[in-house]
């Protein structure tokens, strides 16, 4: 069994917390916030999808079929 990436749990944690913020931020504040995330959701997401990819040339490098978080 392989671990994903750091990348990918970075990536993961920070859609999350982002996320809530952002909900937060616009439910909660009435502050109209869409601006300032649209920004950082493209950040976050390209590290899920780095870690996804590092992941699987990793896996594949070493001939591993499982990957666990």
């Amino acid at each position: 069994m392989k671990n994903f990436h750091p990348f990918f749990i970075i990536g993961t944690v920070g859609m999350i917390i982002n996320a809530a913020l952002h909900i937060f931020m616009t439910l909660g504040l009435s502050i109209d916030s869409n601006t300032i995330f649209l920004g950082i959701y493209p950040t976050f997401l390209l590290f899920i999808v780095l870690g996804v990819a590092l992941t699987l040339k990793k896996q594949k490098e070493s001939g591993g079929t499982e990957v666990k978080l």
